[in-house]
């Protein structure tokens, strides 16, 4: 009874054991987790370098409303040679014309469709201005599709462009420059092209397409014409500029999202000087940022470190330089125009040109590097 009762013993002592086993089992380590890479920020690094401030802040006038010293919701901006402003007043549907120290002169336009010879003319969202230098100016009627050409009256002279994708049809026009032939060139924005008319609007040459490799364009909200031809874009919706030639080739392009040298948000205006220093305006950064004519980073300007208002909060659109190298600045959020002044005079940088091999044309930069 006894070795029986032992037997039975050690039978459930070696079945206590096997059940246990796996707990005395050698334990394997866990796989390390991996590390995730760092996503890119566009957090700038304090201390990161900010260039020069070729600007400062020199006035500031406008608010919401009607009258003739006020706007809504403004987009575009312009200086005739004589120092007169030209205003896109974009919700207001009309064009506004100021003295160089925002003295209100004029306004021409009302919200509607006609654009009939010798009367006065009706816009819808007006969000591009250019003071030609025969005293006319030409309207971008971005929501009716058209260009509309005003008299020193204010009245309409002529006025081209339907909606729609074929030469010479506009889907929202936004931007004009005036080239070295006389020729016009529109900012066709949501075709995300450039077009090419006389004076008279006679069709003459489109370059340009959607999407996001070097010499397409996504939205473009702003550009401008240098002293040797070049077309220089802000390329917004690609958060780039690119620089085009004579002939619409692409020639080099800068930028990326982000807040620092070279990098943008919502570049919309851009306007030059006659030596050729760039400026873009960014409306997520609240800044204006400077390329010099070799399209290298040169400096910015930020309103928050210069504009004395607290709380001021703006978003700039488009931007023009003077004869006197002022540059004006519209805030499309706060309903102003903005003017800022050069630091110091500002000098002609020389231009070192980098021949560019024929194997590489039509993509040569008029002497410019491609990078």
């Amino acid at each position: 009874m006894t070795t029986k009762r032992s037997l039975l013993t050690l039978l459930f002592l070696l079945l206590g054991l096997s059940a246990c086993a796996p707990a005395f089992a050698k334990k394997e380590k866990p796989l390390p987790t991996p590390t995730p890479l760092p996503l890119p920020t566009d957090t700038p690094t304090p201390g990161a370098y900010r260039g020069e401030k070729p600007y400062t802040f020199d006035a500031k006038w406008g608010s919401r409303g009607s009258g003739l010293d006020r706007m809504d919701s403004p987009e575009d901006v312009d200086v005739f040679p004589d120092g007169r402003v030209v205003i896109a007043d974009t919700a207001n549907h009309r064009v506004l014309v100021w003295d160089a120290d925002g003295r209100p002169l004029a306004a021409y336009g009302s919200f509607g469709t006609s654009a009939t010879w010798r009367n006065a003319p009706q816009f819808n969202r007006p969000s591009g201005v250019m003071a030609h230098p025969s005293k006319k100016i030409y309207v971008a009627d971005t929501y009716n599709h058209r260009v509309v050409v005003l008299d020193e009256k204010g009245l309409v002279v002529s006025s081209w462009g339907t909606q729609g994708p074929e030469k010479g049809q506009f889907n929202q026009p936004r931007a004009f420059a005036l080239d070295r032939e006389g020729n016009i060139r529109v900012l066709d924005s949501a075709n995300s092209r450039l077009q090419v008319f006389s004076s008279l609007g006679e069709f003459i040459s489109t370059w340009g397409e959607f999407g996001q490799e070097p010499g397409k364009l996504n939205l473009p909200l702003g550009f401008a014409l240098n002293f040797i031809g070049q077309t220089v874009v802000a390329d917004t919706g690609n958060f780039r500029i690119q620089v085009f030639n004579d002939l619409g080739a692409p020639v080099t392009h800068q930028g990326w999202y982000g807040e620092g040298p070279y990098q943008f948000k919502e570049p919309t205006g851009l306007a030059m000087t006659r030596t050729g220093l760039v400026a873009v305006t960014d409306g997520l950064l609240d800044r204006v940022q400077f390329l010099n004519n070799r399209f290298e980073f040169f400096g910015q300007w930020a309103a928050k470190d210069d504009i004395p208002d607290k709380g001021y909060d703006p978003r700039f659109r488009g931007a023009a330089f003077d004869a006197q190298d002022r540059l004006y600045l519209i805030d499309n959020a706060n309903h102003c125009l903005v003017r800022l002044k050069p630091v110091t005079a500002l000098t002609p940088t020389a231009l070192h040109p980098t021949p560019t091999p024929l194997t590489n044309d039509p993509f040569g930069g008029q002497g410019f590097p491609i990078r």
